[in-house]
C-alpha cells in the first residue's frame, strides 16, 4: 500500500471513530435527558446502533489489507448489530407499555391503548 492510500486509510479511520464517539456521546446524553423510558429506549435504539457501527467499522477498514478475517467479523458484527437491536427495542417498548410504564405527559396520542391488553392483565397473573 502506497503512502498516501495508507495515509488516507487512516484520516477514513479517525473519522469513523471520531462519528462514533459522537453518536455514543448523543445517545449518552439522550438515555440522561430524555423524560420517559420510551423516548430512551429509541436514543439507545438508534444513536446507539450506528455509533457501535462506526465503532466497528475503523478497525475493519483499518485491518482490510493486512488481516482481512478482521474485516469479515467486523462486517458480521455490523450486520447483527443491525438485525437485532431494532427487534429488541421494540419488544423492551411493548414490554415497557404493558406492564404500565407511562409516558411523559406531554405525550398526545397513544395508538396502542385499543390493541394491547389493559394493565395488569389476566393473562399474565397478578403481580
Amino acid at each position: 500500500m502506497t503512502a498516501v492510500a495508507h495515509l488516507v486509510v487512516e484520516v477514513a479511520v479517525v473519522a469513523l471513530m471520531l462519528g462514533g464517539t459522537f453518536f455514543m456521546l448523543v445517545t449518552g446524553i439522550g438515555l440522561i435527558r430524555f423524560p420517559d423510558v420510551y423516548t430512551r429506549m429509541h436514543a439507545a435504539g438508534k444513536a446507539g446502533t450506528l455509533g457501535v457501527a462506526l465503532l466497528i467499522l475503523a478497525p475493519a477498514l483499518y485491518f482490510l489489507g493486512s488481516d482481512p478475517a478482521v474485516s469479515v467479523r467486523g462486517g458480521l458484527a455490523i450486520v447483527f448489530q443491525f438485525l437485532t437491536t431494532p427487534g429488541a427495542t421494540y419488544l423492551l417498548a411493548h414490554a415497557c407499555y404493558a406492564t404500565g410504564h407511562l409516558a411523559h405527559e406531554r405525550t398526545e396520542l397513544d395508538e396502542l391503548k385499543d390493541v394491547l391488553p389493559d394493565y395488569p392483565s389476566s393473562e399474565f397473573g397478578p403481580e
